[in-house]
C-alpha cells in the first residue's frame, strides 16, 4: 500500500456508514485497514440495493479493507483482539457509548495494552450520552433542518446523510492530527467525535448570520431571502440555481436574462418580492438547456440543477473524482469476502500456523450467513 499513511495499521470496529466512511478515507490515504466484523458481517454488506451479491453502499466504502471475523461477545474473540492491538496504530469504533467497554475494546482497555494507540469513538452525541439517534435527528438538533423549508414552511428532509458524513470526516481529521502529534510526542490519543456536534460545526455561515441578526430562517441571506441566491423553475419544469451574490455577477446575470433594470435593485429589501417575481418570470421563458447554453459564456454563478444520472454522465464516479482521490490517487480495490483476511490478521498478531488453524475453526471466528439470508428473504417479500 502506498500513500501518506503507508505503514499505518487501523483496527476498524465500525459498521453502517459514518465509521466505515472514516476508515475508507484512511485506507485511501494508504493505511492498512483491518475491518473487524461480527460472524454475520457488517449489516450493510448484505443491505439492498445490491451490487452483485453485496450491498452497493458496502462496496463503495469498504473496498480494500481486510475482513476479519471476530465475535467480540466471546472471550476468545476479545483475547485475539488484545493480541492484535500492539501491532496497530489506530482503532476506530462507532458503537453506542458503553458497548465498546462491554466488548473489551474501549479506549481504556486497548490503550493500557498499547499506550501509543490513537483511539477514536464516533457516536451520536459523544461518550457522555447513550441516546439513540440517526442522521435526521442530528440535522434537526443543529438547527439545519429549520433552515431548509419548502414553500409551505415545512422542514425538508435532506437527501443525503449530512450528520453521518460530518462525523466521518471530523473523525478522519482528528485521527490524522493525532497521528501527526504522535510522531513528535510518541503518545497515543483518545478521541471522542459527536456526530451532533460535527453537524453544527458545518454551519459557520448560518451561525454568523444568527449571531449578527438573531432573526428567523426566512430572513437569512442564504436560505431564500435574496432573489439573487435562489432556485428558479425553467419552462420545461427543470431548475436553475442562481448564486449571483457579488455585484459583478448580478450585473452579468441581469443582462443575460434581459432585465438590466434590475441591476441597481440587487439589495433593495423593499423590492425583494418584485425582483424575485421578475427573475422567476424571465427564467420561465426558456428551457433549462437553453439557459445553460446562454450562461456557458457568462460569469454569473449560474448552474443547472442536475439529476444524479446527469451528474454521473458529466463528471463520472463521484468517489473516483473526489479531491482525496485527485490529490492522493489510489486504485479501486475489491471488497474482501467476509472473514477473508483472518490468516493475515493472525500473522500480524504473532500467531503460528497451528494457533491460526485452531482459531479459524473456532465459532468466534467463523463467518455465518444468517444476516445475508434475512436480507434476501426480506427483499423477496418486498418485491412480491
Amino acid at each position: 500500500m502506498s500513500g501518506p499513511l503507508a505503514g499505518v495499521t487501523v483496527l476498524d470496529f465500525t459498521r453502517h456508514l459514518p465509521g466505515p466512511y472514516c476508515t475508507d478515507v484512511l485506507r485511501r490515504l494508504g493505511a492498512r485497514v483491518l475491518k473487524i466484523e461480527p460472524p454475520d458481517g457488517d449489516p450493510t454488506r448484505w443491505l439492498p440495493p445490491l451490487d452483485g451479491e453485496l450491498g452497493s453502499l458496502f462496496t463503495l466504502i469498504n473496498g480494500g479493507k481486510e475482513s476479519v471475523v471476530v465475535d467480540l461477545k466471546q472471550e476468545e474473540g476479545r483475547r485475539f483482539i488484545h493480541r492484535l492491538v500492539p501491532r496497530c496504530d489506530v482503532a476506530v469504533e462507532s458503537y453506542k457509548p458503553g458497548i465498546a467497554a462491554r466488548f473489551g475494546i474501549d479506549a481504556g482497555t486497548l490503550r493500557r495494552i498499547h499506550p501509543g494507540l490513537v483511539y477514536c469513538s464516533i457516536s451520536g452525541f459523544g461518550s457522555g450520552s447513550g441516546r439513540s439517534s440517526h442522521d435526521l435527528n442530528f440535522v434537526a438538533l443543529a438547527g439545519l433542518l429549520d433552515l431548509q423549508r419548502d414553500r409551505e414552511g415545512r422542514p425538508v428532509l435532506p437527501s443525503t446523510q449530512i450528520g453521518d458524513m460530518a462525523g466521518a470526516l471530523f473523525g478522519a481529521m482528528t485521527i490524522l492530527a493525532a497521528l501527526f502529534a504522535r510522531q513528535r510526542s510518541g503518545e497515543g490519543a483518545t478521541l471522542d467525535v459527536s456526530m451532533a456536534a460535527a453537524t453544527r460545526a458545518l454551519m459557520p455561515t448560518a451561525e454568523a448570520l444568527y449571531r449578527g441578526m438573531h432573526q428567523t430562517p426566512e430572513t437569512f441571506w442564504l436560505t431564500g431571502a435574496l432573489p439573487n441566491y435562489a432556485i428558479y423553475r425553467t419552462r420545461d419544469g427543470a431548475w436553475l440555481s442562481v448564486a449571483a451574490l457579488e455585484p459583478q455577477f448580478w450585473d452579468a446575470f441581469c443582462r443575460a436574462i434581459g432585465h438590466p433594470e434590475l441591476i441597481p435593485r440587487q439589495y433593495d429589501e423593499a423590492a425583494r418580492d418584485q425582483v424575485a417575481a421578475a427573475v422567476a418570470a424571465a427564467i420561465r421563458e426558456k428551457d433549462r438547456d437553453e439557459w445553460e447554453a446562454i450562461f456557458a459564456g457568462v460569469d454569473a454563478c449560474v448552474e443547472p440543477v442536475l439529476t444524479i444520472d446527469e451528474a454521473h454522465a458529466r463528471f463520472g464516479d463521484p468517489l473516483l473524482g473526489s479531491p482525496l482521490q485527485k490529490n492522493f490517487p489510489a486504485p479501486p480495490l475489491e471488497v474482501d469476502p467476509l472473514g477473508g483476511s483472518f490468516d493475515a490478521a493472525a500473522e500480524l498478531a504473532g500467531l503460528d500456523d497451528r494457533e491460526t488453524a485452531e482459531l479459524r475453526r473456532s465459532p468466534p471466528f467463523r463467518p455465518r450467513n444468517r444476516l445475508a439470508r434475512f436480507f434476501k428473504r426480506t427483499s423477496a417479500k418486498l418485491k412480491s
